[in-house]
């Protein structure tokens, strides 16, 4: 276990590190501008927070196009607005310092960065990482930031001209909404309304390869949007009641049969095990009844609670 001081040719050393780890590197840094895919070309299975917000694009210190180019490697890009730590988990190596991943950085900016393989300070500084690893970026989400972006004008990244206005009275994470469920066998007609929504649904998906299409029907009054994150609680019976992963609400298809109003919900999830309600309340510090409300989870602390459950499970 050694602990070194870096303050010279460290981009080198950090990039030759990222090209040979041989495990998805976690990486929480403020700004990630344009070209910064090349200076940190991280692999699928990575993880990577930085500050996505409107202002950091619109200001050009982070690059939503050298995100998406990560984004197709098959590295999971996570947004945390007013993020300012720059922490790098290289494999078994930890580098913690003042570099945002810039060309500036590379070739002016005077820095200085602690390099640990200490293995308490890796693991700490890795679930400081996962800790972050909330609000996901999605393609649509970097297609629609990359349209604010403008190249900085002076040195920085910072432009000296008005900002946009800020998005600050928006939620920073997504809405995430809770869904009770059960068991139903669906009627001839629910089947063919399924296989109609399903279809709309497919061409809708972000993350064919990664992800799974999974759907649920709704009977009553449907608040699912889509753009809304979903966790679904299965009561299957006989005791036991599953908890599946954060799903995005990729369409929602309504009709009404009678006087009642149906809706078959299509979220696409990450491919990870379903939780038994009683372990994940206790790992969550929680009792069973909070997980057993339908609706938008309006207290923040548990939303970032239960998005992390599983997105720092392996």
């Amino acid at each position: 276990m050694t602990t070194s001081f870096l303050s010279q040719d460290i981009w080198p050393q950090l990039t030759k590190s990222v090209r040979g780890s041989r495990q998805g590197c976690s990486v929480a840094v403020a700004y990630f501008g344009k070209g910064a895919s090349h200076l940190l070309p991280l692999a699928k299975g990575s993880r990577l927070v930085v500050d996505a917000s409107e202002g950091s694009v619109a200001s050009g210190q982070t690059c939503p196009a050298d995100l998406v180019r990560l984004v197709n490697r098959g590295v999971a890009v996570y947004s945390v607005p007013n993020l300012h730590a720059k922490v790098f988990v290289l494999g078994r190596t930890a580098y913690i310092g003042s570099v945002n991943v810039s060309n500036r950085s590379a070739s002016t900016l005077v820095e200085a960065v602690i390099r640990t393989t200490e293995g308490n300070a890796v693991r700490a500084a890795r679930e400081f990482v996962q800790r972050h690893c909330l609000h996901r970026l999605t393609p649509k989400i970097l297609e629609q930031l990359a349209k604010l972006y403008r190249p900085p004008r002076v040195p920085g990244g910072k432009r000296s001209a008005k900002r946009p206005s800020m998005t600050s009275k928006r939620p920073t994470l997504p809405r995430l909404l809770l869904a009770q469920l059960d068991i139903v066998k669906l009627s001839e007609r629910d089947q063919a309304m399924h296989d109609a929504g399903l279809a709309v649904a497919q061409k809708r998906r972000e993350h064919p390869r990664s992800f799974e299409l999974d759907d649920f029907r709704w009977t009553g009054r449907c608040a699912f949007q889509r753009g809304d994150v979903v966790i679904q609680v299965t009561d299957e019976g006989s005791n036991k009641v599953l908890v599946s992963p954060p799903g995005n609400v990729r369409y929602v298809r309504k009709w009404r049969d009678g006087n009642k109003r149906k809706s078959f919900v299509y979220v696409e999830r990450p491919v990870q095990r379903r939780r038994q309600l009683k372990s994940l309340a206790r790992a969550l510090g929680c009792p069973q009844k909070k997980m057993r409300s339908d609706g938008v989870v309006r207290d923040l602390s548990f939303a970032q609670a239960l998005l992390n459950t599983w997105a720092v499970t392996k």
